[in-house]
């Protein structure tokens, strides 16, 4: 006798922004644990919120929940595993957990991502799920479920927090997938690519437009940068995949699906430089005709000129960097970034002589920010002259600025688990110098554009109507997005007694 594979509903969070900012690909997260589900005789669905909704200028994505409960009852699934990737998600992902339980009683509630990562216990007791699944998810989840159905026993299942009558038992993430090379390709095949086509021809993603995918070729970060705790997720250790399979993967969705697009999301694509060359080279060897991006930024101090004029040759359309302050003792003293602005300044003039477009990331905001520091960024920006992205500095649990900000009582440990305090754009809301600290991202915003202006003018990323809308509501003019707007969007549009036929 077959046993029936056991049913796995993939949900993505609904989320706010005070900005069009349109991505409508599903998380990569997904995709993978699709995958590895899949290997494992599992049968998982992905259901991906496809829609943005403008209410008086806060931008909303959500599911239809009428539409996604009769999928999920078409589905009948086993489980239904959400992720939570971001803090400002939390507040939406709390109230569809709960809605999804008053309707779908008997069904089994995994909770994964970042924020959950952070607060494993408040998450559990705060919400409906029953499961949460630390950092990392293919290895442990599929365990998890083999227990379920099974034993139910958890006590030796890695990385994972569940409810024991009244106590919450957290097992620590300690095992990583070391070979990356042995995890299958994203799930593409369980999305539709053609409509997901359609839905993404005004997306943009630094400099690319419409239809691109996420691409992911190694995990982790070694750096430690005291605002940093990707390491919760995918811990300490950076674990590469192979230039070939890396490559590979390329092939498959430039031959299958015809993808040209991508936007390299590693934490630290270039750290081992022989690596990243090899990627590189074989996108040009191989004639693979793509263009990409780097959104989440490169270090400056891995870069040379063979590495920028190989970027340039394979079809990147530009590079970040992770600059975060003019001042060195910001950077290297608060940050830990161990970046000199010698450095700095070498990767960019290398990128402005191979003709490569390269943007900033600054932060504003620490505690120990002053006018000095801020006066170092601007003369930091005088000297580059290139478009630069201005964020809030924001203590995200496991980090030293966490640690630094809760001892100092600069913000209390439960405003930053409600998660509707997080936003790069915005300080947190009670955080004791949130006007000078707006104050000092408007200077920073000021300079910006006066000594990157002609940078700007030149860069087409910029010269579109989406960004202008974009840097007009998000930045010149950004609507705040308080307690109340949370509370208010999710009772207009996650009623907290749905319950749908």
């Amino acid at each position: 006798m077959i046993l029936p594979k056991t049913k796995i509903a993939l949900l993505n969070s609904p989320y706010l922004l005070n900005e069009p900012f349109y991505q409508h690909m599903p998380p990569l997260a997904l995709l993978y644990l699709a995958s590895y589900m899949e290997q494992c005789n599992f049968d998982p669905m992905i259901f991906n919120i496809e829609s943005c909704v403008n209410d008086n200028g806060i931008y909303i994505w959500n599911y239809d929940i009428k539409v996604l409960f009769a999928q999920l009852r078409t589905f009948d699934p086993d489980v239904i595993a959400i992720t939570c990737p971001y803090s400002g998600r939390w507040p939406f992902t709390q109230r569809l957990l709960h809605i999804i339980k008053n309707n779908f009683e008997n069904v089994i509630i995994i909770l994964g991502g970042i924020h959950p990562t952070s607060f494993p216990e408040y998450c559990l007791r705060s919400s409906a799920a029953d499961f949460i699944v630390l950092g990392e998810g293919e290895l442990s989840s599929v365990e998890l479920i083999n227990h379920i159905f099974t034993d139910k026993n958890y006590s030796d299942i890695d990385g994972i927090a569940y409810k024991n009558n009244s106590d919450v038992i957290v097992n620590p993430k300690t095992i990583f997938i070391d070979d990356l090379d042995s995890l299958p390709f994203p799930a593409y095949h369980l999305i539709d690519i053609k409509r997901y086509e359609h839905l993404c021809r005004n997306d943009r993603m630094s400099q690319i437009k419409g239809f691109y995918f996420w691409l992911l070729t190694s995990r982790s970060c070694p750096n430690q940068c005291t605002y940093c705790n990707m390491f919760l997720s995918h811990g300490r250790k950076w674990r590469p995949r192979s230039p070939d399979n890396v490559l590979k993967e390329i092939e498959y969705l430039v031959s299958s699906y015809n993808i040209r697009q991508f936007a390299i999301i590693d934490d630290n694509f270039t750290l081992q430089r022989d690596r990243a060359e090899q990627i590189l080279e074989g996108i040009i060897n191989r004639k693979l005709n793509i263009s990409f991006t780097t959104p989440n930024g490169l270090s400056a101090k891995t870069l040379d000129d063979n590495l920028i004029k190989l970027l340039k040759q394979a079809g990147a359309l530009g590079i970040s960097l992770a600059i975060e302050s003019g001042s060195e003792y910001m950077r290297n003293e608060i940050y830990n970034k161990r970046l000199s602005s010698e450095q700095i300044i070498n990767s960019i003039d290398l990128c402005k002589k191979h003709k490569l477009p390269v943007h900033a990331f600054f932060m504003v905001g620490a505690p120990q920010e002053t006018e000095e520091t801020i006066n170092s960024s601007i003369c930091m920006m005088k000297r580059i002259k290139i478009p630069s992205h201005i964020n809030i500095a924001t203590p995200y649990k496991g980090t030293e600025f966490y640690d630094y900000y809760i001892q100092n009582d600069i913000i209390s440990d439960e405003i930053i688990s409600h998660g509707t305090t997080i936003d790069l754009r915005v300080p947190p809301e009670n955080i004791k110098n949130y006007k000078q600290i707006l104050r000092w991202r408007s200077k920073l915003q000021f300079f910006n554009i006066l000594f990157a202006l002609k940078a700007i003018i030149t860069d087409k990323t910029f010269l579109n109507f989406n960004t202008f809308v974009r840097f007009i509501k998000g930045i010149i003019l950004p609507k705040k997005i308080n307690y109340m707007s949370y509370n208010n969007i999710l009772d207009k549009y996650l009623p907290l007694n749905y319950h749908g036929k």
